[in-house]
């Protein structure tokens, strides 16, 4: 019983036939060839080899004898049409017993046929021929010549087709899954470290200058007092005391007042006081005199300089480490198994493994000009042939091709991963690009268009293709034009050219 009936496409080869055995799933296959189709005895081994290694029995049908007698060489079983094939039995091993003679062959006297093949000038021969062969080719040149030819150009229309693909990189993959949109990936590590230094933003208040001014003492004895100089007064109204120191010795006479110039003994604004509030005397002078100022003390002020603040730190540490990513994925580029392999590095998979060192050469508030940052990093990601992802992009891209259209090109740009790959599997988003044109069968356009007048091949050329403007179709020569008006018969004479814009 037959378990199936295959009929082999003109354009297919052994190895063609020798997958459609494989696909036939059944024990007895019938390979029907086309009228035409020629193989050689090699080719007949070859699908007796496959259809032994798939455990299935082959019958060949071709209507051409010398096909069949070559199958049957090859150890296949052949037949001059289907229903041999279907009726009649099948031998039951497909080794063939070779044809054994079964007299002796005769044996001739020397020379007994030279009266049947007298001795010929084999030169004369070949240059008759070669004289032939080259008037042959002039008249069918001529011949050529005066038929009609032409030549149609037609321009298919075109458009551009995208779409976002989620593709998955696993490092335990090791082939392409175009169902699931799985890729292999292989994982890399590399160390990277730097520093980089940024200008500090922050603003701090910094004492510059102090407080002047002039105080006036009252001597309490019945002598006079000398207020030596560098003597310490300060005021009371606050809780942290300014302080100020005389300038100069002063003589201050008995129950009298003398006035000397003081200043501040600290930096900054804290010096400057109103008048009366500088009232104590500090050490032994206290004793002899007393003091109060009259006049507000000033000059005391402060400087706004640079300082780190938090916002360096954090400002410094995204550029770092955007820097040392980059020179990660350079790095990762250079590996031998990368090269070796074919492969490119996503920078969109690139995450930090391990934080090895994260140091500041200054303190948040800290008064500085600049800050730098020394940083080292255990940098992974991810690499993958590109191969494999203009393969699902492709794929992807097919079921977005409009009827009537074929998928001219395709191209994968990467996106954004969907989580940083730190297991074994990561979701990247990748854009799909490509072009779709109007499938134009050249062979189907020369049977469309041959005998027919260049109004009505025009015609049924824009019925039948998606072309993007009027198809230009050249016919000649222009004597023969002017009395037939009609493109050739003969597909052969016709040239078709399909532009794509």
């Amino acid at each position: 019983m037959i378990g199936r009936i295959v009929t082999l496409d003109p354009a297919d080869d052994a190895p063609g036939a020798c997958d459609r055995l494989e696909w036939a799933d059944a024990d007895r296959v019938v390979l029907v060839m086309p009228e035409g189709m020629r193989w050689r005895e090699l080719d007949f081994v070859h699908v007796r080899r496959a259809a032994r290694d798939y455990g299935v029995e082959v019958a060949i049908v071709n209507r051409d004898l010398k096909q069949r007698m070559a199958a049957r060489e090859a150890g296949l079983v052949a037949f001059a049409n289907v229903n041999d094939a279907i009726n009649r039995p099948w031998l039951p091993s497909p080794e063939i017993e070779p044809i054994r003679r079964l007299t002796p062959p005769r044996r001739f006297v020397p020379n007994s046929l030279r009266r049947f093949f007298p001795r010929r000038n084999w030169f004369l021969l070949a240059g008759r021929a070669l004289v032939s062969l080259i008037a042959l080719a002039i008249m069918a040149s001529a011949v050529l010549a005066l038929l009609p030819r032409a030549k149609i150009t037609l321009t298919a229309s075109s458009q551009p087709i995208r779409t976002i693909v989620p593709v998955t990189l696993d490092t335990r993959a090791d082939r392409v899954n175009l169902e699931a949109r799985t890729i292999p990936a292989t994982r890399i590590d590399v160390i990277v470290e730097g520093r980089m230094s940024t200008n500090a933003t922050g603003k701090k208040s910094i004492p510059r200058s102090k407080a002047r001014g002039r105080v006036t003492f009252t001597n309490v004895l019945a002598t006079p007092f000398v207020v030596p100089r560098n003597t310490v007064v300060r005021t009371t109204a606050t809780s942290t005391p300014a302080r100020f120191v005389t300038l100069a010795d002063v003589e201050v006479p008995p129950g009298g007042r003398a006035d000397v110039a003081i200043e501040a003994i600290e930096e900054g604004p804290n010096g400057n006081v109103a008048a009366g509030q500088i009232n104590r005397v500090e050490g032994v002078p206290a004793l002899a005199v007393t003091v109060f100022n009259a006049a507000p003390t000033g000059g005391g002020g402060n400087v706004i300089l640079p300082a780190v603040a938090e916002e360096d730190y954090r400002r410094l540490r995204i550029a770092l480490r955007d820097k040392l990513l980059q020179e990660a994925a350079e790095k990762m580029q250079q590996q031998r198994e990368v090269i070796n392999d074919g492969l490119i590095v996503l920078p969109e998979t690139l995450f930090i493994a391990e934080r090895q060192d994260e140091t500041f050469d200054r303190f948040v508030t800290e008064q500085a000009d600049s800050v730098t940052l020394n940083m080292r990093l255990q940098v992974a990601g991810l690499a993958v042939s590109p191969r494999d992802l203009e393969t699902v992009a492709r794929e992807a891209l097919k079921l977005k091709v409009p009827e009537g259209f074929e998928l001219l090109s395709a191209e994968a740009l990467r996106g954004e991963a969907a989580e940083e790959g730190t297991g074994n599997e990561t979701l990247l988003f990748v854009e799909a690009r490509g072009l779709a044109g109007a499938a134009i069968d050249k062979n189907a356009v020369r049977r469309l268009v041959r005998g027919k007048t260049p109004a009505d091949a025009q015609a049924a050329l824009l019925q039948n293709f998606a072309l993007k403007r009027n198809p230009r179709i050249e016919a000649g020569p222009d004597w023969l034009m002017q009395y037939v008006n009609r493109l050739p018969l003969v597909t052969l004479r016709i040239e078709t050219q399909v532009e794509r814009e």
